[in-house]
């Protein structure tokens, strides 16, 4: 028995080379000081013998391959006025000179199709560019609008799927993000388009706590109704589950206020995805375990793959569908910041650092009951409006004694069906499941969401009533990350008559 669809859905799903990028510059210390990380981005890196996109075996379809910043630039470009061409740029993919800006994407998406993955998407700034072959531009908003319509229309022809919009001029711009929007809808009505919600990476002070600032509300207010895809943005990673956390929390609560249709994108986090029914933009890749100057824990990949495969069950869905429930009692995480490696980001100074975020998100359930001696861990869940399956994750927390650190809980939730899966994400102590109906003297399947077999677990769990009890112990002992103690445990349950 294999309790997950060998096919994925349609999800929005990704994985952006920015962080790769970024890693396979600090692995090169002999480059020269003037390049950056978008330097990285060319042929050579993506589809070369040791290419990044030879990697992610066996969830590639679950994914667009996302070009992030300098595939359309000259190497060396820092004149940010250059930056929105969408012509992949000659000198880093050499195998598309001489072809029409439209057929540099379709030979870039059909290359990566050929590799398994569902498409190409490309990051693109929030902003035409202003400076062209060294000659000052400017344009009329309507020239503005006329130049997104054509690239809506390469974008269609070159078979791009997906838009990822941040940075830029107009960066938290909600008119000219809505505008942006309208062209791809206009002349590309197959391609998703996502804007950033943009912060700062770290919190400083308890008054930067929930409270968000009236422009930044009216941001999320005007810009969830005309989006595809609104993503919680770039978070400091010793802290990005609280942040991912707090931040997922403010912009679901947004969408319910104007009913958004958009799809919430978490980035990496991708536990926090599957539990709260958001899309995910991997970030996090095999090539940090190749690390040489920057001392970080590589991100277990079997977080991905997990939430991933859990979404072929329950995709995401939008934003401001069904019922949201956060709670008042918020957890503060702290991290205790060391010497920092030159570059790597965010840049600040040796110090305590710290973020609070709600204790425990429920979407179309109610909040889930989290008992523990001391620390909680953050508890999210979500009933999916269409499948009907639960999903429940205890995140990783971030404390002074160390980055990502689960603590255990009893935790208890209710509002399942009997007949529908049960995903389960983390470390606990126990997790009880009251569904609606009885179902004692029923068997119990669970699967590792990394292997392809369900196992009979009926002696190890306890049935009573309405009441599935599930030991922590069980997760530990399915378990079959290939990342150790790094891993976090991921499993299905079905409750079968």
């Amino acid at each position: 028995m294999n309790l997950i669809p060998a096919k994925p859905q349609v999800t929005g799903n990704y994985f952006c080379t920015w962080d790769s990028q970024c890693d396979h510059m600090y692995t090169r210390k002999d480059l020269p000081a003037e390049l950056s990380a978008r330097d990285a981005m060319n042929e050579d890196f993506l589809f070369g013998g040791n290419g990044l996109l030879n990697s992610f075996q066996g969830i590639r379809e679950d994914m667009i391959v996302v070009l992030d910043d300098g595939w359309d630039v000259p190497y060396g470009a820092k004149d940010t006025r250059v930056f929105g061409s969408l012509e992949a740029d000659p000198e880093r993919f050499p195998s598309l000179a001489g072809l029409s800006p439209v057929n540099r994407l379709r030979a870039l998406s059909d290359r990566i199709k050929a590799l398994g993955y569902r498409g190409l998407g490309l990051w693109v700034p929030t902003q035409t560019p202003s400076l062209v072959n060294g000659r000052k531009v400017a344009r009329t908003p309507e020239e503005e609008r006329l130049y997104w319509e054509e690239r809506a229309e390469w974008c269609r022809d070159g078979g791009v799927l997906y838009l990822k919009s941040d940075w830029g001029v107009h960066q938290g711009d909600a008119d000219y993000c809505a505008m942006m929007t309208a062209c791809m809808r206009k002349y590309a009505p197959g391609l998703c388009i996502e804007h950033g919600f943009t912060g700062r990476p770290l919190f400083e002070s308890e008054k930067d706590g929930p409270a968000l600032p009236e422009a930044a509300e009216m941001y999320l207010e005007k810009t969830l109704p005309v989006c595809d895809y609104l993503r919680t943005y770039d978070v400091c990673h010793e802290l990005k589950y609280a942040s991912t956390v707090d931040r997922a929390a403010i912009c679901l609560q947004a969408a319910h206020v104007c009913h958004a249709n958009a799809i919430l994108n978490i980035e990496d986090t991708a536990l926090i995805g599957a539990a709260l029914g958001c899309s995910v933009g991997v970030m996090r890749h095999e090539l940090e375990k190749k690390r040489k100057h920057i001392a970080l824990e590589p991100r277990p990949v079997s977080e991905t793959a997990a939430a991933l495969r859990w979404q072929r069950i329950a995709p995401p869905f939008a934003a401001g569908k069904g019922s949201l429930q956060v709670s008042d009692e918020r957890l503060r995480d702290v991290w205790r910041c060391e010497r920092r490696a030159p570059g790597h980001w965010p840049d600040v100074p040796v110090g305590d650092y710290y973020v609070t975020a709600p204790a425990a998100v429920a979407r179309n359930m109610p909040l889930p009951e989290v008992i523990a001696d001391g620390e909680k861990p953050y508890v999210l869940c979500s009933l999916h409006p269409d499948t009907g399956a639960l999903c429940v994750a205890a995140t990783p927390r971030t404390f002074p004694a160390g980055v990502d650190l689960t603590p255990l809980a009893g935790i208890r939730v209710k509002g399942a069906s009997a007949e529908k899966p049960v995903g389960i994400f983390g470390s606990f102590t126990s997790l009880t499941v009251a569904f609606d109906e009885p179902v004692e003297n029923r068997r119990v399947y669970a699967q590792d969401l990394l292997c392809d077999t369900a196992v009979d677990v009926t002696a190890q769990v306890l049935l009573s009533g309405c009441q599935m009890t599930v030991p922590g112990e069980l997760m530990r002992r399915l378990g079959a990350a290939e990342d150790g103690e790094n891993g976090i445990p991921a499993i299905v349950m079905r409750v079968l008559k």
